[in-house]
Formats: C-alpha cells, structure tokens, sequence
C-alpha cells in the first residue's frame, strides 16, 4: 500500500501504528490526522489528487471536533468524487455491541478492531488489502 491514514486524537496509538508501518515496511506515507475535521478538509482539497490519498483509513470514533461517526458522513457525500477505493478500519476502544454492528454495517467501513491494536491486527489489514 502506498499511503495509509491515522485519524486519532491519541497519540500513544498513532505512535503505534506509525512505528508499526514503519518497522515492517508496511506503506511509503503515512498521512496523521487528529481529528475528523482535519481529514475532511484534506480529503476535499485533495479529491482530485488520488496519488496522495490513502488506500486505508484507521478512524478512532470518538475524537473532537468532529468524529469518527461524522467523519463517515461526511465521507459517504464526497466518495463517489474519488476515483479509488478506501478502505476504513473503525479502531475503537469501545467493545459494546451495539457500537460495533453499527459500525460494521455501514458501507464504506472494511472492518472494526479494539484498540490498543497488535501489531498482528496491523499486518492482516495490510494482507486483506492486496
């Protein structure tokens, strides 16, 4: 993969994945997002420049300013303007049911993991991707 994204306001956990994806020569960029609306605006300056957008997404739901579930409506309105699939990881500390099933029946959400992700968990998403 050649670009993934971190929208998350815990840095401990962009650490993670960014040491992760780096140690194992996962992706060439990383793109680091510290909330949903920083992304939004990246994605809608960006549409039309699919060499900087990334192939998957780890989206933490509960941030400031806008969140993991606003950033996924807000996406489903402009996604059809990008010319290359996405994939979304919903990365959530939360493990009510409820909030998975809701996550994971949205369209445009690959998966849903728990955080504090493994180093594992990591690697399978890249391996689902090729």
């Amino acid at each position: 993969m050649e670009t993934v994204c971190i929208i998350d306001d815990d840095k401990i956990h962009h650490f993670t994945i960014e040491k992760t994806i780096k140690l194992q020569g996962l992706s060439k960029h990383l793109l680091s997002f510290h909330d949903g609306l920083e992304a939004i605006e990246f994605f809608n300056e960006n549409l039309n420049n699919t060499n900087i957008l990334p192939d998957v997404i780890f989206l933490d739901l509960n941030m400031p300013v806008i969140n993991g579930w606003q950033f996924l409506k807000q996406y489903a309105t402009f996604k059809a303007k990008i010319s290359k699939r996405i994939r979304i990881y919903v990365v959530s500390s939360s493990i009510n049911e409820s909030e998975i099933s809701r996550a994971i029946a949205i369209d445009d959400v690959s998966g849903y993991l728990e955080k504090p992700l493994r180093p594992e968990e990591i690697r399978q998403v890249f391996l689902n991707h090729n």
